[in-house]
């Protein structure tokens, strides 16, 4: 991985946690993200998975590889280097927008989230993210968010906990439930309401998954390349993309076996609920699914944090009563369309429409590795 410089194994530690803190957010929390990009293929979800790893670390090591040797005085100017001036800057801004779009999901996933664990009206739980999300932009209070950053690495341990026990525990029913993927035969499924997907097979859901997270990661990695060892940002980069791998593999199977199971109210089962994997805690043990639904809530929130402040960030100086106005807006906004449509919705709508649009980006990539190639050779 370049060069013959030590590895500096506890900073790769934290650059992995902070890779997989930022993979993270609300729809990969809950297990809706996983439900629509990867169990709704059943068995060809593991290739999905695999078409993801690939493609994620490719543009990785490209965006810090980028932000090392060209310093960019902005993260998003990674998207001129790999785009051109004007496609660079349409990206650029793009990303700002996209950013605030998922702000919106994080809302949805919250109002769920406390809905399905606590039976709370989702306004309580959209209205309690949205005001602390915008209380810490406002503030400046990053620190906090350093602070339980945690969270993430967190969610990945219990995830892989949830997908590895239920798994052990409900490995005979993993074929009956690759049965019912393929046949489509959901318990109180209607032609009109079936299980959601991210696209028309596994190969297009790998790269729109792979799409959407490219366009939370560019200016995020770039900075990285700019701040860290190379060798040790590629560790980094490698391990934390492997452990959320292992992850979204563990609970895809853990969702398979349990596709038709009830919650505990019965009305909602893994295959349509908002937040499948409050399902598989609590027939794990009533009491994780609780604490598990807590973690989850603070996972949503160390990802809507940045994503509020992001946009707020481009157009508005830190700290100006411009910043702070546009961040309450920008919030209330977000509060409103996030309370308004369906968590599944907004995850099917805004990440899978998103992911193809970041996928572009990676053919302008693609073009531009070949073309210095060509001029290393002429060289």
């Amino acid at each position: 991985m370049g060069g013959n410089e030590k590895v500096n194994w506890g900073r790769v530690l934290i650059l992995a946690g902070a890779v997989i803190a930022f993979t993270i957010g609300s729809g990969f929390a809950t297990g809706q993200e996983i439900i629509q990009y990867f169990t709704a293929y059943g068995v060809e979800g593991v290739l999905a998975v695999l078409l993801f790893l690939v493609i994620f670390l490719y543009y990785n090591f490209n965006f810090a590889k980028a932000g090392a040797e060209e310093r960019f005085e902005k993260g998003n100017d990674v998207y001129k280097y790999f785009c051109g001036k004007y496609i660079g800057t349409f990206f650029d801004y793009y990303s700002t927008v996209f950013c605030y779009m998922s702000f919106f999901v994080m809302v949805g996933g919250a109002a769920s989230t406390l809905n399905q664990q606590y039976g709370l009206h989702p306004y309580i739980g959209g209205t309690i993210l949205a005001v602390v999300t915008i209380l810490t932009v406002v503030g400046g209070l990053n620190s906090l968010v350093d602070k339980i950053g945690a969270v993430g690495p967190a969610i990945v341990v219990l995830c892989i906990a949830i997908g590895l026990i239920t798994v052990i525990r409900d490995a005979a029913n993993i074929p009956a439930g690759l049965e019912i993927i393929k046949t489509g035969a959901f318990t109180g499924a209607t032609e009109t309401n079936t299980i959601k997907n991210a696209g028309a097979n596994w190969l297009m859901s790998g790269i729109s998954y792979a799409g959407f997270v490219l366009l939370w990661f560019a200016s995020f990695t770039a900075a990285l390349g700019a701040q860290n060892k190379k060798k040790d940002l590629y560790h980094g980069i490698l391990w934390g993309a492997v452990a959320v791998c292992v992850a979204i593999v563990l609970v895809s199977f853990a969702q398979i076996a349990n596709i038709n199971t009830p919650d505990s109210t019965g009305t909602m089962y893994v295959w349509n609920a908002d937040i499948p994997n409050l399902i598989l805690a609590e027939r794990i043990w009533k009491p994780f699914s609780a604490i598990f639904a807590i973690v989850v809530f603070g996972g949503i929130y160390t990802t809507a944090v940045p994503l509020l402040y992001n946009p707020a960030a481009r157009f508005a100086k830190e700290g100006t009563s411009q910043f702070k106005i546009l961040t309450i807006v920008l919030g209330l906004v977000g509060l409103f369309v996030g309370l308004f449509l369906p968590f599944r919705v907004l995850v099917n709508i805004i990440y899978v429409l998103n992911g193809y649009l970041g996928a572009v980006l990676i053919i302008f990539m693609v073009w531009k590795n070949i073309k210095d190639l060509m001029a290393k050779k002429k060289a």
